[in-house]
């Protein structure tokens, strides 16, 4: 009889199971089935992974709608949650950058996506810093990957939290920051992750002022709720910006090499 084993998606199980797929292991395990964990974050992660080592994930499924929605969307490049009732959705990047083609598609989708996380309560003000940070992850996705097109914006919204993604299978944050003289000589990911989060810091020359970005997102998620995960090759970063928007509680992993950047930001509600 074969063994079927669950796991809820967190991102500690998509690290083993990637980590499993990279070294050829993961059909051995027999079926398995990814619960929802009320995260989308990590089922991004893993649906890109499935992209980077296809034969691997033969014996994967997944409980509920989203997962089998997002496969349809990075497959058929059509975005999905920009419905009146839609409490989460995707958005997959095309060669141009739709804000600066002004895409009514990206446009109204977006503006559901703020409405979702306000019609349930959360602070419009805080939801419009979100929302903006996530439009600067979408515009560095076109600005450092090389490789827009395997982009994509994902949202998803609760009564306990607003989440989203920002994903690419582009070059990736060390192979972008070794561009710039000043950081060629950045071991490996998890020190380019290090210092992409740093005020100015990007592939262009510091005296440009690019490189605001990520400290944009830092500080619309200072709060005690808030949770940031970069993932990039090998290494992946926790963030917390609890106080200080770029010195809040850090935590680096080596994790199994996945091709471009994920960005995932979740704000929790306070707890009643």
């Amino acid at each position: 009889m074969a063994l079927m084993y669950a796991f809820q998606a967190q991102f500690s199980d998509v690290d083993d199971l990637m980590r499993e797929a990279a070294h050829g292991r993961l059909r051995d395990h027999g079926s398995i089935v990814i619960e929802e964990s009320g995260r989308i974050g990590p089922l991004i992660e893993l649906l890109a992974g499935a992209q980077q080592f296809p034969g691997e994930y033969d014996s994967i499924s997944f409980a509920g709608a989203f997962a089998s929605k997002v496969r349809e969307a990075w497959a058929t490049r059509k975005p999905f949650g920009g419905g009146f009732n839609d409490q989460a959705g995707v958005f997959p990047l095309a060669f141009e950058n739709p804000v600066e083609t002004c895409d009514s598609a990206w446009q109204q989708w977006l503006l559901h996506a703020e409405n979702a996380a306000k019609n349930r309560g959360f602070p419009a003000a805080l939801v419009a810093s979100l929302v903006g940070a996530l439009g600067e992850m979408q515009d560095n996705v076109y600005e450092h990957s090389g490789a827009a097109q395997t982009g994509l914006v994902a949202y998803a919204v609760t009564d306990r939290s607003f989440e989203f993604v920002v994903a690419d299978r582009g070059k990736g944050v060390l192979e972008t920051l070794r561009q710039n003289p000043d950081y060629a000589y950045l071991p490996d990911a998890g020190a380019a992750l290090a210092e992409a989060i740093k005020t100015g810091v990007s592939r262009f020359p510091t005296a440009s002022g690019r490189g605001q970005g990520f400290v944009q997102l830092c500080r619309s998620m200072v709060t005690d709720r808030a949770e940031l995960r970069f993932r990039s090759g090998d290494h992946a970063l926790m963030l917390c910006p609890t106080n200080d928007p770029l010195n809040g509680e850090q935590h680096s992993t080596h994790t199994s090499d996945l091709a471009g950047m994920t960005i995932s930001a979740i704000w929790r509600a306070e707890a009643v």
